[in-house]
């Protein structure tokens, strides 16, 4: 099959601008709109896939399609050679890559973006002929530059036949065993995941090139049979292969399980809800899902806080048979959108409100007589359903199940918009869950608004606790200045929550007013501030203060008493930056402790732990050549298990390099560095990296021997990225290398 070349102009109108990647339907170009002057993005279909393309106008109906969640299909163009799609080029990141570099997404989150495919499913599959589009996977859905997602690649769908039976690709992890051509395939391609897994010298970049390389097939076309859904009865009996019968001998020795019974079905609507299930699945948990069925853990069997209701639409959603599935997308985007009704808290709820208004409408026909008598009793069933309510709120709100927590605060603002309680919960939900921007955004609206009544001492004291909120926000983020601001507010609504002082003190300390930070503490303590909060404010201020060891000595009293999950943390993550300041000698002590802690916490708090603590392990090697290796080594299991763990980012990621490299595992480093070119492509610090990575390597060799070509590639390339804006000491370091290897003939 031909390759496009840059500049190449197709039909007159799209011209070829750079490969972009390589599919198991075609490779795919960005290239420009040249009337309309936007990119799109041309797929060159595969030959072998080309041949598959039965009913032109199935792209002829995939050109009407408009729908805000789904790429706008401009042409598809055929000639004497080739066959070509051209769509939307969608801005952003694929959720693939999003869950690799920011790691897995809360239970809010994904089932806004489930809702979304919900709709764009609902859509394709109630078309006069079901479209489906049979490889949903992270990698085919974009994260737009707005939040929302876009589900790309229908190429797939182009190579279906009228009746939607047959598809050209697997997509391991991710296809519903009925996508499978036959039990063969399928053995072939787990034990090829299995034997790749195993395998040391596999890196695992090609694992998942292979894991997820789509096999190329027809099941229409073989045998001149088609597998569809018939009951078992009528289907002829599954014939493999010459070359696989050694395999079906191998498969017929165990018992066939839940999911190879449905293999060779033939796809339809209900695979689009499997591979749609795996996807969220993948989403929730940041694991990818094992090639073979039976591995994958159960949703609710993972350490992932979701809500019983998602667990159940998930659950359904991956069910090995295709009848117990949602049948389409419609039926799927239903379920999600009443997520909180298969809860069963939600269940008790809804019959304890039918039961009331049977009453109701009982006491109704008893007479006028007790109609005010009836009143009075809803009232109060109203006020014990709310607070009811409220409780189970804050409940979930612990087990940090936040969406199932927004929904009953909404079901207690459904009986009473005018009580504060509920409104100061929703503020106190979104700090907890991390989301500090909205929890400023949402406690400013209420505090300007004001749609309750504050009218008792409790009502001011929920106010000031709204003020307290957002000030803490404001701290996560570091706008000291608002925070202290919001703090004073706070303690103008209530002034006997000595928490509010310890807060306030910190920040004034923060923005250098330490007279009045000290006085706030001690107004603090007066009101009887708990001791384990007393020594994080002291820590605080002598951190401010420059009173390094009494810092040390105050946090790690924090450290030592406190009880409270997220000030331990704060203080172990202060401590360590006050170590840090007091230089490389007291490198011993931060490790020490980080040490200490480094197991005690769950989730992404535990992974930062590691972090810092990798760090450590860094800066020591630096300082012990002795010890080098051993702390390297160190520092490089701990980032490899952050890595591995899913919590990725490009910081994370250039540490490994730098580590690979200072152990001289040079093939390694190279690895990671060019993969962060992929990832990262506007970025020029990879490319940086890499040249200096070239340095190390020729350092090795013979004067005779050594080649610094390939370093001055890298450094073209670095160049062609960094802007100068803000300016790089290490660039500045790397020109004046390649200067001196240039005068020194070296090129």
């Amino acid at each position: 099959m031909s390759i496009l070349t840059k500049g190449t102009v197709l039909e007159k109108t799209y011209e070829i601008i750079e490969e972009i990647g390589s599919g198991g339907g075609g490779i795919v170009y960005r290239a420009r709109h040249l009337r309309l002057q936007t990119d799109v993005v041309v797929k060159k279909i595969k030959d072998e896939v080309k041949g598959k393309i039965r009913l032109r106008q199935e792209a002829d109906i995939l050109k009407k399609l408009k729908h805000p969640y789904l790429p706008r299909v401009y042409d598809f163009i055929e000639n004497e050679n080739d066959v070509y799609t051209v769509m939307d080029f969608i801005h952003g990141e694929n959720l693939d890559e999003a869950v690799k570099n920011h790691g897995r997404f809360s239970q809010k989150q994904v089932r806004k973006w489930a809702e979304q495919l919900g709709e764009a499913l609902d859509y394709l599959h109630s078309q006069k002929q079901p479209i489906i589009h049979s490889d949903i996977k992270p990698a085919n859905i974009m994260l737009t530059q707005d939040g929302n997602i876009c589900l790309i690649d229908f190429n797939i769908s182009l190579a279906m036949g009228g009746t939607m039976e047959s598809a050209v690709g697997i997509s391991a992890g991710f296809s519903p065993p009925e996508q499978y051509r036959d039990v063969a395939l399928y053995t072939k391609i787990t034990h090829s995941y299995t034997q790749q897994k195993s395998a040391p010298e596999i890196s695992e970049s090609q694992t998942e090139t292979e894991t997820d390389a789509t096999e190329m097939m027809t099941m229409a076309e073989r045998d001149g049979k088609r597998w569809d859904s018939a009951p078992d009865e009528d289907r002829t009996e599954l014939i493999l292969p010459e070359d696989s019968v050694g395999m079906q001998e191998s498969i017929s020795k165990k018992q066939s399980s839940e999911y190879t019974q449905f293999i060779g079905r033939g796809i339809d609507e209900r695979s689009d809800i499997y591979s749609l299930g795996v996807t969220l699945y993948y989403l929730l948990t940041g694991k990818e899902p094992p090639v073979i069925f039976e591995q994958r853990i159960p949703i609710e069997e993972t350490k992932v806080l979701i809500s019983e209701g998602f667990v159940l639409i998930l659950n359904k959603m991956m069910e090995a048979a295709p009848e117990s599935r949602y049948q389409n997308g419609g039926q799927f985007l239903k379920a999600i959108r009443n997520c909180h009704k298969l809860d069963h808290r939600y269940v008790n709820m809804h019959r304890i409100e039918t039961g009331i208004q049977m009453a109701s409408l009982a006491c109704l026909l008893l007479g006028i007589v007790f109609i005010f008598g009836g009143l009075y009793k809803k009232r109060v069933e109203q006020n014990s359903m709310y607070y009811e309510f409220l409780r189970q709120a804050i409940e979930t709100m612990n087990r940090y199940e936040f969406e199932n927590a927004e929904e009953l605060l909404n079901n207690a603002k459904d009986i009473s918009e005018i009580r504060i309680d509920a409104y100061e919960e929703e503020v106190h939900l979104l700090y907890l869950s991390g989301e500090y921007e909205e929890c400023i955004s949402l406690g400013e609206k209420y505090i300007n608004t004001m749609p309750f009544l504050v009218e008792s001492e409790e009502d001011k004291e929920q106010l000031g606790n709204i003020y307290y909120l957002v000030g803490n926000a404001y701290f996560e983020i570091k706008d000291y200045v608002n925070a202290r601001s919001f703090f004073e507010h706070a303690m103008e609504y209530f002034t006997g929550n000595g928490l509010y002082y310890r807060d306030y003190a910190i920040s004034l300390a923060k923005t250098g007013q330490i007279e009045k930070a000290e006085k706030a503490l001690k107004d603090g303590i007066e009101l009887g501030l708990a001791q384990d909060s007393v020594y994080m404010a002291q820590g605080e201020i002598a951190h401010v203060k420059g009173m390094n060891e009494k810092a040390v000595e105050y946090l790690k009293q924090t450290v030592n008493t406190t009880e409270d999950v997220q000030m331990k943390k704060r203080a172990i993550f202060l401590c360590s930056d006050v170590y840090k300041t007091m230089g490389d000698e007291r490198v011993d002590e931060e490790i020490a402790l980080l040490e200490q802690h480094v197991s005690q916490f769950e989730g992404s708090g535990n992974l930062v732990l590691m972090e810092c603590l990798a760090e450590a392990y860094t800066r020591k090697a630096k300082t012990d050549k002795e010890q080098a290796k051993v702390y390297y080594d160190k520092a490089l299991d701990l980032f490899l298990s952050i890595y591995e763990a899913g919590y990725i980012t490009y910081q994370l990621q250039e540490n490994i390099a730098v580590l690979y490299e200072n152990t001289q595992q040079f093939d390694m480093a190279e690895e990671m560095l060019l993969g962060m070119t992929e990832r990262y492509p506007e970025r020029y610090e990879a490319y940086k990296r890499l040249a200096f990575l070239e340095a190390d390597k020729q350092q090795t060799k013979e004067n005779q021997d050594r080649d610094y070509g390939q370093m001055l590639k890298y450094y073209e390339k670095a160049l062609e990225k960094y802007s100068g804006e803000d300016r790089d000491m290490e660039m500045d370091m790397l020109e004046g290398m390649m200067q001196e290897i240039k005068e020194g003939g070296w090129l």
